[in-house]
């Protein structure tokens, strides 16, 4: 009986102070961490390299359809009716090939960031999933997307998710380069 008091009032006593911690909770900015960390900065320059040709000649064709505006304002005056109606429906027309090339841009860039982006959120979720276990935390979440107005700077765990991330990362890479 006096046993079965004592582990109850141990139990109890055990419980309490369970409680009394409360949950372990850690938020990050998922932003942060992709921009940040080294795969984030290694994806971005890939995406940049791979579009910077394409970039090269959007610029070089805005440019193009700037100075036909120009020249068709500079000689809207002097030009007959049909001559400006000619240079009219040529800049509309590439004007329109600019905009379609533009969207074709657009859209081949959307789906190579998020082939580049998929693995390094795969190792950001799996890190801090990791890191929030092995630290006994209750939950983590990312503060911008969950809606967070306000948490205590000493739950903001980015900081440490990137150098964690940037290890792994790492990891990783001396692996792949070991097989």
């Amino acid at each position: 009986m006096r046993k079965s008091l004592f582990l109850i009032a141990f139990m109890l006593l055990f419980t309490a102070s369970a409680l009394a911690a409360g949950p372990k909770i850690g938020v990050v900015n998922m932003q942060k961490i992709i921009t940040k960390s080294e795969p984030g900065q290694n994806a971005m320059t890939q995406l940049q390299e791979k579009f910077k040709g394409a970039k090269e000649k959007m610029d070089k064709q805005k440019q193009a359809i700037q100075t036909l505006r120009e020249d068709l304002q500079k000689q809207s005056m002097v030009l007959s009716q049909e001559a400006k109606e000619d240079k009219e429906m040529d800049f509309k027309r590439k004007v329109r090939d600019f905009q379609d090339m533009y969207k074709g841009y657009q859209r081949k860039f959307k789906m190579e960031e998020q082939k580049l982006s998929e693995p390094v959120l795969k190792l950001i979720v799996d890190v801090i999933t990791t890191y929030g276990k092995k630290q006994a935390y209750t939950t983590i979440t990312d503060a911008q997307a969950s809606g967070l107005i306000y948490a205590d700077e000493k739950v903001d765990l980015t900081d440490t998710i990137i150098v964690e991330v940037n290890r792994a990362w790492r990891a990783q890479k001396t692996e792949k380069g070991t097989k």
